[in-house]
């Protein structure tokens, strides 16, 4: 059988190709081009499952040389751990990643653990993760999780488990939730912690200039750094040109073909298009009239930590009967509903997983599209998305409002023509995380010089911090 190689330090057998030699090196989300294959009591390393490598004058591991074939010693460790021994010398790894054959005991890092694609496969999404501890209430960043000898994997300052623990949690656990046992009974839950922004702009020049600024204060001012999905017609080469350089660092466009206003509002709830974000956790939605004031991990780790909803909104309004907007006609329609007691706004959306959510957000849009056939067009339909959210939502789904509502505004449209140093101190005194300029969908004749104005003003107070 064909199987990769784990060295003590949790390093992979791979091949080196500036060197020409084996070595062992970080797992990363590169398979090794380097295999071992086992028969009986020997085994043969190779590259690319075909070329052969042997042990050299230096007793490194190199290739073209024909083959090497190793004995097989078991260490005095359990489970599915080898030694590779030659010439009664055994084959080593260093901490550095040095490979050689030059040992004349078999200890520890003479010992290597033979390992399946699956298993590999998991142990790299783990170690290349972030990962949120339920019973700390805190995010492991990937790089404080490391390999520290003996087969041991150290997570930050918290605790270590063996490699053969960890290997068997990931077999049982889901990619998105780990459960993980150390010091023999101990137990932690682990969500994956891997966040995604996503946004959905169509049509006119003026969104996708809004969409830079919001995207350009997500990175700057929010200081997030995770992936970024923008659903949309346009091409990457089109949303490449327009943002500033740098900012185009882990954004991915999904292209969506937007038919008429009734996709344009609801193509955040489209399942089909969303799914791509099954792979992230937490999510959040923004409408793309939003500035970032402030650090938006705060945001990030408290939906990752709701333990209580499935989604988190921005509540509006206590009272939802004195308009529209919030669904009031559809829970009027609808005696098997109740009215909840708050009216949410759709223009920023967080939920911790894709798969809890799908659901409702179809039915968001199979019920738009139901309205439509009222009226028999999809361009004078009662209620577009916010409402429909509101109903579903309201209806089926879990919601929290605390945390959106503390850490996003409004933007206060009596500012927008004010003095200087009257709007100065207003932004200055704005301590949430999200401004949003609600106000009309596609408003941008006065969306887009509210915005440039707010950004100048935090560019010019960052400018000054500097100095």
């Amino acid at each position: 059988m064909v199987f990769f190689l784990l060295s003590s330090w949790n390093t992979v057998l791979d091949f080196d190709e500036n060197n020409n030699s084996l070595v062992c090196r970080e797992i990363n989300n590169q398979l090794p081009s380097v295999t071992v294959e086992i028969k009986d009591t020997k085994a043969e390393i190779k590259i690319h499952n075909a070329e052969p490598i042997s042990v050299s004058e230096d007793m490194s591991l190199k290739p073209g040389m024909g083959s090497t074939i190793f004995d097989i010693k078991y260490p005095s460790r359990s489970g599915p751990y080898i030694s590779l021994m030659f010439h009664g010398l055994y084959m080593s790894a260093t901490s550095t990643g040095t490979v050689a054959v030059d040992k004349t005991r078999n200890f520890s890092w003479e010992t290597f653990r033979i390992i399946s694609q699956e298993d590999l496969n998991n142990l790299s999404h783990f170690l290349n993760n972030s990962w949120y501890i339920r019973s700390r209430k805190e995010i492991i960043s990937h790089h404080e999780i490391s390999g520290s000898g003996d087969f041991t994997i150290r997570i930050g300052n918290f605790f270590s488990t063996n490699t053969e623990d960890l290997i068997e949690a990931l077999e049982k656990s889901n990619p998105k939730e780990v459960i993980l046992f150390h010091d023999v009974w101990k137990t932690e839950f682990l969500d994956l912690f891997r966040p995604a922004v996503y946004y959905c702009s169509f049509g006119r020049p003026e969104g996708f200039e809004c969409l830079k600024m919001s995207i350009s204060s997500l990175r700057e001012y929010g200081e997030y750094s995770g992936e970024i999905k923008i659903f949309t017609e346009k091409n990457h080469e089109y949303i490449k040109d327009f943002l500033p350089n740098g900012n185009f660092d882990r954004i991915s466009i999904e292209k969506y073909t937007a038919l008429d206003n009734v996709d344009y509002m609801s193509a955040r709830f489209d399942t089909e298009s969303i799914s791509s974000l099954n792979e992230y956790q937490p999510i959040l939605y923004m409408d793309t009239d939003i500035i970032v004031k402030n650090p938006i991990e705060t945001v990030l780790r408290s939906i990752i930590s709701d333990k209580t909803h499935q989604l988190q909104v921005f509540k509006e309004v206590d009272d939802i009967t004195h308009d529209i907007y919030w669904g009031n006609e559809l829970f009027d329609d609808d005696p098997a509903s109740e009215k909840p007691n708050f009216g949410f706004s759709t223009g920023i959306i967080g939920f911790k997983n894709y798969q809890e959510i799908s659901a409702f957000f179809k039915t968001i849009r199979e019920i738009i599209f139901r309205q439509s056939t009222i009226w028999g067009t999809r361009q004078i339909i009662r209620c577009f998305d916010q409402p429909v959210a509101n109903y579903v939502l309201g209806k089926f789904a879990s919601l929290g409002s605390e945390l959106l509502s503390s850490i996003v505004i409004n933007f206060d449209m009596e500012y927008n023509n004010s003095p200087e140093d009257k709007y100065k101190s207003y932004v200055d005194n704005i301590t949430e995380v999200i401004v949003h300029f609600a106000g009309g969908v596609g408003a941008y004749d006065w969306k887009l010089e509210a915005m440039k104005r707010f950004l100048n003003c935090l560019e010019e107070g960052s400018s000054s911090n500097e100095a």
